[in-house]
């Protein structure tokens, strides 16, 4: 298994050292004739049509920069992002959509479909481009920079008006970005690249999703008498943004209790992460809590947890897929951290629709998070899931 892992990371290591050299070898090719008018440099001439919802942390006319705040957290980043229409975080789904100003062609570029964020990202991004009379592309890169570098080239050719990004790899993107940049065409990030320019970006406060957990855990741990012993928590074992700012919000609540021993664990696929857990519980019978910052390592764990019968050890996850839930429900897990993916949907596609409208936008469009417990689950379950509901899931409808 660990052969496996490392294996995997040389691979990752490997894949963005390439393309991070292409994208210096770009600096040496003959300098294409520059586009005379691109949207970043059009004045808005138009007014967001979703402005009246957003809650403003940092005012129009200001430049939003990732850069600094994930050097707080000790995550290299040298992304631009263009849109000076300041930060602002939204409550949910937007109320209203904009009207096209003519036929849009956008390119929905999806780092990976087979888990259902991505999944429900896709089927948002579909249903939103049918209500605003939007013509989609899509590609599915499968963590593959190449496969979705190829998709965007392709893009170019025909003239899609816009692209909303998801990177397949965020150390590798900057060659395709500039291509898009040279090209005139917008960039909406449903996900912030670490490396190149985009217009604008969409995100969750991940440091806030690992405090929630580590608060849900404190919680419940002063609920049973006292907040010590041993908890673990399991990430992947290669750099990944989101897993890394997760954690810094997770430690920093956990720090402040001398009682707790924090001990870290890496996997990939719910099996790594189900061994990895079993073999800490055996060697720390002490073991109170443990926290899964993504999916599959909060479903490993829940199944390696009920095989051990440890129903004492608080179990903690991050995501909202559908077993995640039910496991809430029946016990499994304590309580999650979610996100609604249709939110990223709506508003990246409504967002880059502005863009084109000339209208200005946000740099970074904040979503909400919800703490997830056997109270909620099911009206969340609703929510996420468009109003399916969770009874019929479990039921195998």
């Amino acid at each position: 298994m660990k052969k496996r892992i490392i294996f995997l990371v040389i691979v990752v290591v490997v894949f963005s050292l390439v393309f991070i050299s292409g994208g210096k070898k770009e600096k040496k090719a003959p300098v294409e004739k520059p586009v005379e008018k691109t949207v970043e440099t059009v004045a808005p001439s138009a007014e967001h049509s979703n402005l009246d919802e957003f809650t403003y942390i940092q005012r129009a006319g200001t430049k939003t920069d990732l850069t600094e705040y994930y050097a707080e957290y000790e995550v290299d980043s040298r992304s631009v992002i263009t849109a000076m229409g300041g930060v602002v975080s939204v409550d949910g789904l937007p109320d209203k959509l904009p009207t096209p100003n003519e036929k849009y062609t956008i390119g929905l570029a999806l780092y990976y479909t087979v888990d259902e964020v991505g999944a429900f990202v896709l089927e948002g991004t579909e249903k939103a481009a049918q209500e605003m009379g939007i013509k989609l592309l899509v590609n599915d890169a499968n963590y593959t920079q190449s496969t979705q570098d190829q998709a965007i080239e392709q893009w170019i050719l025909q003239g899609v008006d816009g692209v909303i990004f998801y990177p397949a790899d965020f150390n590798a993107c900057k060659p395709i970005l500039e291509k898009l940049k040279e090209a005139g065409i917008p960039v909406m990030a449903g996900n912030p690249p670490l490396i190149g320019e985009v217009n604008s970006v969409m995100t969750i406060d991940n440091v806030e999703i690992g405090r929630k957990s580590a608060d849900f855990i404190v919680d419940s741990l002063k609920a049973k008498g006292k907040v010590e012993g041993t908890v673990v928590f399991q990430t992947l074992p290669f750099l990944h943004p989101n897993a890394e700012t997760r954690e810094a919000g997770f430690r920093e609540v956990l720090g402040k209790h001398p009682g707790i021993k924090i001990i870290e664990l890496t996997g990939i696929s719910p099996e790594d992460h189900y061994t990895a857990l079993e073999g800490a519980m055996q060697a720390n019978p002490d073991m109170v809590a443990a926290w899964g910052l993504y999916s599959s390592a909060v479903i490993g764990m829940s199944n390696a947890r009920k095989a051990a019968k440890r129903d004492d050890i608080i179990l903690v996850g991050v995501d909202n897929d559908r077993p995640i839930l039910a496991g809430i429900y029946k016990g499994e897990i304590t309580g999650s951290v979610g996100y609604n993916a249709y939110n990223h949907a709506y508003w990246t596609l409504s967002n880059i629709v502005n863009i084109l409208n000339g209208a200005e936008v946000p740099g970074q469009i904040i979503g909400p998070i919800e703490v997830i417990e056997k109270h909620n689950v099911s009206d969340l379950f609703e929510m996420y899931y468009g109003g399916r509901t969770l009874a019929d899931y479990m039921a195998g409808k």
